[in-house]
């Protein structure tokens, strides 16, 4: 399993719901084999990982596991276009995704259905959109 899939596995456990974590920890044979092999990397200091830390890579390892061929596809892409990012873009990214958490979910809803209007527009359309949008931003 190559390491990029993992720090995908942990990044999907930041960043979607909050884990219920337990207080055990769990033992390594007690994993399932899928959740064994992706996490393979941690199985020598498994034992001396946090129950928190464990909860949050088997979470993560499940998520993984659930996902379609296609979805994952998509999430590898995202996560590299993650690792090219400078520490203060990702930092920028965490604190939107903080403030996307807090709406209400009616305004949730509402910015979802805006980025997929925008998603659907021809490429000439959203070039425009964003020119404007940046010189708008540089107006005092």
């Amino acid at each position: 399993m190559k390491l990029n899939t993992l720090i995908l596995i942990a990044i999907l456990v930041l960043l979607y719901q909050p884990v219920a974590i337990s207080s055990e920890k769990m033992d390594w044979g007690r994993l399932s084999s899928e959740q064994q092999k992706l996490l393979q990397p941690f199985s020598d200091k498994w034992p001396s990982l946090s129950a928190e830390r464990q909860a949050k890579l088997m979470k993560g390892a499940d998520r993984w596991l659930g996902m379609s061929a296609e979805q994952q596809a998509r999430a590898k892409k995202r996560f590299k276009k993650w690792q090219n990012l400078t520490p203060e873009q990702k930092d920028k990214l965490r604190e939107r995704f903080r403030q996307f958490q807090s709406l209400p979910p009616e305004k949730k809803q509402k910015m979802r259905q805006r980025a997929q209007w925008l998603k659907n527009l021809p490429p000439e359309r959203k070039k425009e959109l964003r020119q404007r949008w940046r010189e708008n931003q540089t107006m005092p």
